[in-house]
C-alpha cells in the first residue's frame, strides 16, 4: 500500500491537481465491493476519489493480482489467448487490460517524450 504522499489530486478542477505531497490530500474510509479500495479526500477542492482513479485498475472487476498478472503476461510479449489461458480470464477481458494499458502507456510516453530534449 502506498502512503497518502505518493497520490495527487485527480480532479482536473482543483488549484492543486496533479501536486503530491501538499498535504491536502487525506484517506476517508473504503470503497469497492468487497470494501478493500481506500478512497482519498481532497480538502482543497472537497472531492472523494480512489486510489485506483486515473490508473488502468480504476474500473477493475478482477482481483488486483490476477489483472496485474495479465499485465505482467503481456509486457513479456506473451499472446492474448495465452496469456487468457495461463491466467484463467477469457480472451475480451485480456484484450481490454491490454488496451487500458496501452492507453496510459501511450498518454505517459508522450508526456516524458513531449519533455525530453
Amino acid at each position: 500500500m502506498h502512503p497518502i504522499e505518493h497520490f495527487c489530486c485527480q480532479n482536473s478542477n482543483c488549484p492543486d491537481a496533479g501536486v503530491r505531497g501538499k498535504g491536502n490530500l487525506r484517506f476517508s474510509g473504503l470503497g469497492g465491493k468487497e470494501k478493500q479500495i481506500r478512497m482519498i479526500y481532497c480538502a482543497s477542492c472537497k472531492v472523494r476519489f480512489s486510489e485506483r482513479k486515473g490508473t488502468v485498475l480504476e474500473q477493475c472487476r478482477l482481483q488486483p493480482e490476477k489483472a496485474v498478472a495479465i499485465l505482467q503476461h503481456l509486457r513479456e510479449r506473451c499472446g492474448i489467448r495465452a496469456t487468457s489461458r495461463l491466467v484463467e480470464v477469457s480472451r475480451g477481458t485480456t484484450a481490454r487490460y491490454a488496451r487500458l494499458a496501452g492507453g496510459h502507456s501511450q498518454a505517459l510516453h508522450e508526456e516524458l517524450v513531449a519533455l525530453s530534449p
